[in-house]
C-alpha cells in the first residue's frame, strides 16, 4: 500500500516566519524624561583590583529605543559630547576610557543635512584601572561612575543630564548602588570635532514612511539585485537546474520554494550575525584606513561593471550548480550556494543595511531584513522554476544589459564617494553627490551607446535623461532664499510689556544642540504663511544652550522638559498653548491662527 504525504505549504511558513519576525523587530515606543533616557545595566572590576596591579573596570549602558545620545566626539562643537567619569579613593588611577563605536547619522536637508555621531541601543565601555602600591580597600570603598549625555529623537531634544552607580573596591565588582538618575546641573563641556552613516535611503524610509514601506523597499531592492552582473549568469543555470527536475507543476514549485527558503537563510544568517557582533561591524566602519579599503574594493568592482574585467561565478561552478543534487535537499544547498556566488556583485549594495542592523543591535530585526531582501532576490525564481520545461534560452543579453551593468557601475562609484566622506573634509563628497547622480542619469539617457536598438528600453532610458536633465537645473537654478521669521532675543520685561499692550506672544524655546530647532529654522520658520501670520505676535526665543543659572530659572518657570518647546499666549496674558518637539508648518500656522 502507497502512503501518500501532502508537503506542508512553504509559502505559509515563509509568510508565517516573515511576519512573526517582522512583528518581534519593531521596538515599543514611550515617552521618557531626561534623567530615564540612559540606564547602566551592569558594572564591574574585572578582573578584581589589587594592590600594585592594573584591572579593567567594564560597564554596560542601554539608551531607550527610538532614541539616541551624541558620541563622545559628535563632530561639532555645537553638540554636548557623552562624558564618561570614575571617581575614587586616590589609591586608584582610571586610565584612558574606551567608548562604544558610534553609528553617523545624517540629519534632514531641513536641519542642514550635517552629520553626528551618536549612540544608541546597548553600550560597552572599558576603562583602565590601576592600583597603588598601598591599595588596601576598606569595605564600603567604592568607585563612582557616572555618563553625562544628551539625547534626542526624530522629534525632540531634552536637556543634558547624566546617570550614575556605584562599583564596591572591597569585593569582586558588581554594580553597588542604585543607579541615581540626575538632570545635569553645572556647566558641561561643548562637544568637540571627532572621528559613519550608510543606511541610506532605505533607512529614511524606515524612520519616516514606518515598517510597511521600508520592508516593501528592501524587497524590491533585492528584486533589482538579480540584474546585477554576478545573479544574471545564474538564472540560466536555475532554469536549467529545475528544467531537469521531474514530477508535477507542484512539486517543482515546493522544489523553487525550498530553494527560495536556502537563499533567505543564507542572508539572514549574515544579518542575525551582524546584529549580535556587539558593535564591531559598527567600530570597523569608523576606521578611516577601512572606509579607504572599502571603496577601493567597490570602484574595483564598478570597473568590472564598465568592462574593464570579467567578474562571473566560476565555470566549474556554474556547472555543478546545474547538475546540483535533485529533491529537496538539493534545492535547499543549490540556494545556500547561490548567496555565496552572488556574493561579489551584492556585498556592497547590501553594505547600508548591515549598517542598520548592527546599529539596532536586533537579530530579530537582522534576520526580518535579509529574510526580506533574500525573498526579492529569490521570488522571480519561483516563476522561472515553473516555467522552466517551456524556457529553451535566456532573452540575449545584448545592450540592454551592457546598460544595466554600467547603471550598477556608477553606483558603484557613488558608494565608494559616500564612504570617503568621513575622510574628506567639509563634507565634500556628500555635496557633490546630487550633481554626479544627475550627471550619471544624463549619461545613460542621452550618451550611452548601449540600450538604443530596442525602442522600449531607449524610451525607459531616455525618460531618465530627461529627469536628470530637470534635476541638475533645478540644483543649478538660482533661487532667492525665503523670508524667515526673526525673533527677538526672550526678556522678561518685553513680555510683560507685550501683555500690558494686549498683544499675542510666541515664545520657542531652543539650543544649538538641538537637532529638531534647526528642523523647525529651514522648514516651519521660512513658510510664507507661518511667517504672515506670526508677524501680529511679540516673537521671543530663549536658547537654553548654555547650562547656567539663567537656563535653569528658565526651564524651572516654565517647565521646559526638552526642546523645542513652543509657547503660545494670548493677548490677555493666558497660556494657550504649549507643545514639545517638532512642529510642522501647517500645523504651525493652525496653532497661531487660534490664537487671540
Amino acid at each position: 500500500m502507497t502512503r501518500k504525504f501532502r508537503l506542508f505549504p512553504l509559502g505559509t511558513l515563509l509568510a508565517g516566519v516573515f511576519l512573526a519576525v517582522t512583528l518581534l523587530a519593531v521596538p515599543a515606543a514611550h515617552a521618557v524624561k531626561a534623567n530615564e533616557l540612559v540606564k547602566i545595566d551592569s558594572a564591574s572590576i574585572d578582573p578584581p583590583l589589587k594592590a600594585g596591579g592594573s584591572s579593567t573596570l567594564k560597564i554596560a549602558a542601554t539608551v531607550i529605543p527610538d532614541w539616541h545620545i551624541n558620541s563622545d566626539k559628535p563632530f561639532s562643537e555645537d553638540y554636548i559630547p557623552t562624558k564618561l567619569e570614575v571617581s575614587g579613593p586616590v589609591s586608584v588611577t582610571p586610565g584612558a576610557i574606551k567608548y562604544p563605536p558610534a553609528e553617523t547619522i545624517t540629519l534632514d536637508p531641513a536641519a542642514g543635512g550635517d552629520k553626528i555621531a551618536v549612540f544608541g541601543g546597548d553600550l560597552k565601555f572599558e576603562v583602565p584601572l590601576k592600583a597603588d602600591a598601598d591599595f588596601a580597600p576598606k569595605p564600603g570603598d567604592e568607585l563612582k561612575v557616572t555618563i553625562d549625555y544628551q539625547g534626542c529623537n526624530n522629534n525632540e531634544c531634552l536637556r543634558p543630564a547624566s546617570v550614575s552607580t556605584t562599583v564596591a573596591l572591597a569585593a569582586p565588582g558588581a554594580a553597588a548602588g542604585a543607579i541615581e538618575g540626575v538632570a545635569a546641573g553645572g556647566a558641561k563641556g561643548r562637544g568637540v570635532g571627532g572621528g559613519d552613516d550608510a543606511g541610506g535611503a532605505i533607512e529614511h524610509i524606515f524612520l519616516n514612511h514606518g515598517w510597511l514601506l521600508g520592508f516593501l523597499a528592501v524587497f524590491l531592492g533585492g528584486l533589482a539585485l538579480n540584474l546585477t552582473p554576478c545573479v544574471y549568469p545564474l538564472i540560466g543555470v536555475t532554469i536549467a537546474y529545475f528544467g531537469n527536475q521531474g514530477g508535477t507543476h507542484r512539486r517543482v514549485m515546493y522544489l523553487a520554494m525550498v530553494f527560495v527558503l536556502g537563499i533567505a537563510l543564507m542572508f539572514s544568517s549574515v544579518g542575525v550575525a551582524v546584529a549580535m557582533s556587539g558593535g564591531l561591524f559598527g567600530a570597523a566602519m569608523q576606521n578611516p584606513f577601512v572606509l579607504v579599503a572599502l571603496a577601493t574594493v567597490l570602484l574595483a568592482l564598478a570597473a568590472s561593471s564598465f568592462g574593464l574585467f570579467v567578474l562571473q561565478p566560476p565555470q566549474w561552478m556554474l556547472q555543478r550548480a546545474g547538475a546540483a543534487h535533485p529533491g529537496y535537499a538539493g534545492a535547499f544547498l543549490m540556494g545556500l550556494g547561490m548567496g555565496v556566488v552572488a556574493a561579489p556583485c551584492i556585498g556592497p549594495i547590501v553594505l547600508g543595511l548591515l549598517l542598520m542592523v548592527e546599529k539596532s543591535g536586533s537579530p530579530f530585526f537582522g534576520f526580518a531584513l535579509f529574510f526580506t531582501l533574500a525573498l526579492g532576490l529569490g521570488v522571480p525564481y519561483i516563476g522561472l522554476a515553473m516555467a522552466a520545461g517551456h524556457i529553451r534560452r535566456l532573452p540575449r543579453s545584448g545592450e540592454w544589459l551592457a546598460w544595466v551593468e554600467h547603471l550598477f557601475g556608477f553606483v558603484l562609484v557613488g558608494l565608494a564617494l559616500y564612504f570617503l566622506d568621513p575622510v574628506v573634509p567639509n563634507n565634500l563628497m556628500t555635496r557633490i553627490l546630487p550633481y554626479y547622480a544627475a550627471g550619471v542619469g544624463i549619461y545613460l539617457g542621452f550618451i550611452s551607446r548601449e540600450g538604443r536598438s530596442w525602442r522600449p528600453f531607449l524610451l525607459m532610458r531616455s525618460a531618465i535623461g530627461v529627469v536628470a536633465v530637470a534635476a541638475l537645473a533645478f540644483m543649478l537654478y538660482p533661487r532667492q532664499a525665503p523670508e524667515k521669521l526673526r525673533f527677538e532675543p526672550f526678556n522678561a520685561k518685553a513680555l510683560a510689556s507685550a501683555t500690558e499692550a494686549r498683544k499675542p506672544v510666541l515664545i520657542d524655546f531652543s539650543a544649538d544642540w538641538c537637532i529638531p530647532c534647526r528642523e523647525m529654522e529651514h522648514s516651519t520658520f521660512i513658510d510664507p504663511s507661518v511667517v504672515t501670520e506670526a508677524k501680529r505676535f511679540v516673537r521671543m526665543k530663549a536658547n537654553l544652550t548654555a547650562q547656567d543659572k539663567k537656563t535653569a530659572e528658565l526651564t524651572s518657570k516654565y517647565e521646559i522638559q526638552g526642546v523645542p518647546t513652543t509657547m503660545l499666549i494670548d493677548s490677555a496674558g493666558k497660556v494657550a498653548q504649549r507643545k514639545v518637539g517638532y512642529i510642522g508648518p501647517q500645523e504651525m500656522l493652525t496653532d497661531l491662527q487660534h490664537v487671540d
